[in-house]
């Protein structure tokens, strides 16, 4: 079943982000000097920095590259810390440059290119954290029936007199249950519902206009955990064309394809309660499986001001995203029944009237900000080179297109800013072996306060063989960052502090075609 709505579904400020942060991912060598190739070019990933890059291949060029991600996450919350560990082995870029010469006395040569890359990889962003709380889910579901249809406005318990009435102890009433549930059109009233059905909150009284809601936990301390399980990825498809203006100048121009797919589940699970709580156990389970396709272009161009200087320049466009959401919840719990002197579960699956789980489907677009890169290189002859690029971002600018979603682009205006970006990278032949080196650092889109993303640091380094028309070449890649995490956007709202590091190994091996 198809709908619009549920609660904690709703598109934001993280989700904006989410997609609009991309990896440094490509080949080795470009991986290698911290992709500082913007005034470069003469690699395949060098045309996601500046489509102008492919005109400087001498010849026509394959490359494919395969690498093994590690994150590491320690989330550190309510004083105690938790250490989380995965790798990732993939594909990381596969391409091609065609380079044909010309007749033209002023274009020397055209070059047509494909490139895929990963440009952000979501299989390593599970994270788990614990912490001991005297706040949780029943105040997460007491804080919406105490908002009611307005601010401040608690629901009558009238609202829900009949949906209590069902049974979570077999099949028919989780089917009417969810049935219930679907009919209540305000997403207040639905965290109301699910919060009554599973006795996080009960009522004062059994009066129909009731409005008071007490927590079943009489404010208990709980054990929390929390997990966040994601997978999927976002692959870019770069088809490009470059040209080369006499022995100079070199434009280029990209059109790009985003390819967005991601499966997540998020749970908080609480237990371990006081021995005055009524609650035993409870889990809240949100799972939410996202896909779609961005458009985006980039232009750029490289001049040779001399036989050692170049430099570049290269714009970026917003990516729009048109996606497609489908979440679903449920809500577990386990409560001790004074009545029958024993712990009883309260259980809502959400299902609808033919036994199949409920979804919540809900298409919308966005668009990210944009970006500019300033590069400049010096090339020491055939010895060797120093690179350095510059990326503004105007985070501010991202922008929900959908209509119900477009209050949120005020939270985003005040809370995101204009970023920049510096990457410095180096390289030096003996021979057949080159050596690189790189450096790079990226601000936090935030500019006040908690920095959910904060500064990132990475460092690099690499090497590279030459066997006649083959090369191989092999990189190490390490950034760290500290971000913040919160459980939810209301109630739970203390944040989490994550020290995260990523680290790859990648491996490139590149053929001249012709």
């Amino acid at each position: 079943m198809l709908l619009s709505g549920g609660i904690v579904s709703a598109q934001n400020i993280n989700d904006a982000l989410r997609y609009s942060v991309e990896d440094l991912d490509g080949t080795a060598r470009y991986r290698a000097m911290s992709g500082a190739f913007g005034a470069l070019g003469g690699d395949l990933s060098a045309i996601t920095v500046n489509p102008a890059g492919s005109a400087i291949f001498s010849s026509s060029e394959f490359s494919i590259s395969l690498g093994n991600d590690a994150y590491k996450k320690n989330v550190t919350f309510k004083s105690q810390t938790t250490n989380n560990e995965k790798s990732d082995f993939n594909v990381n870029q596969v391409g091609v440059a065609l380079v044909i010469p010309t007749n033209s006395e002023q274009w020397k040569k055209i070059t047509f290119g494909f490139n895929y890359q990963r440009s952000v990889n979501f299989n390593n962003a599970n994270f788990t954290y614990f912490g001991q709380n005297n706040i949780g889910l029943d105040n997460y579901y007491h804080y919406f029936a105490t908002q009611g249809n307005a601010r401040n406005t608690p629901f009558n318990l009238g609202v829900f007199e009949q949906g209590l009435a069902y049974d979570v102890s077999d099949i028919e009433g989780q089917k009417k249950i969810g049935d219930f549930y679907i009919n209540l059109k305000n997403a207040n009233a639905r965290a109301t519902y699910l919060g009554l059905m599973t006795e996080l909150i009960v009522p004062k009284s059994n009066d129909f206009y009731e409005t008071d809601y007490e927590l079943n936990s009489n404010g208990s301390s709980r054990f929390q955990k929390y997990e966040n399980e994601r997978f999927g990825k976002i692959n870019k498809y770069n088809m490009n064309f470059a040209a080369q203006f006499n022995d100079n100048i070199s434009l280029g121009a990209n059109i790009n394809i985003h390819n967005l797919n991601t499966n997540s589940l998020f749970s908080l699970r609480e237990d371990k309660f006081n021995e005055a709580s009524l609650i035993k156990y409870a889990n809240h389970q949100m799972t939410v499986n996202t896909e779609g396709y961005g458009f985006s272009f980039q232009l750029g161009a490289i001049a040779k001001l001399n036989k050692n200087i170049r430099i570049g320049t290269s714009y970026h466009s917003p990516t729009w995203y048109s996606l497609v959401d489908m979440r679903r919840e449920v809500l577990f719990s386990d409560i001790f029944i004074n009545a029958t002197n024993r712990v009883e579960g309260r259980d809502v699956e959400l299902l609808n009237k033919y036994g199949d789980e409920i979804w919540f489907e809900r298409k919308y677009k966005f668009r990210t900000p944009g970006s500019w890169t300033a590069s400049a290189a010096y090339i020491f002859g055939k010895n060797g080179l120093i690179s350095f690029d510059y990326i503004y971002k105007g985070y501010g600018k991202t922008y929900f297109r959908t209509e119900n979603l477009k209050s949120e682009n005020t939270v985003i205006q005040n809370e995101l800013g204009d970023t920049s970006a510096i990457r410095l990278g180096g390289e030096y032949r003996i021979k057949a072996l080159s050596l690189r080196a790189g450096i790079r650092h990226e601000q936090s889109p935030y500019k006040t306060g908690i920095k959910y993303i904060g500064d990132l640091t990475g460092y690099s380094l690499g090497l590279g063989y030459a066997l006649g028309g083959v090369r191989f070449d092999l990189s190490y890649d390490v950034a760290k960052q500290d971000n913040y995490h919160r459980i939810y956007e209301s109630v739970l709202t203390t944040p989490a502090k994550m020290t995260s590091t990523r680290s790859n190994i990648l491996l490139t091996m590149s053929i001249k075609l012709f």
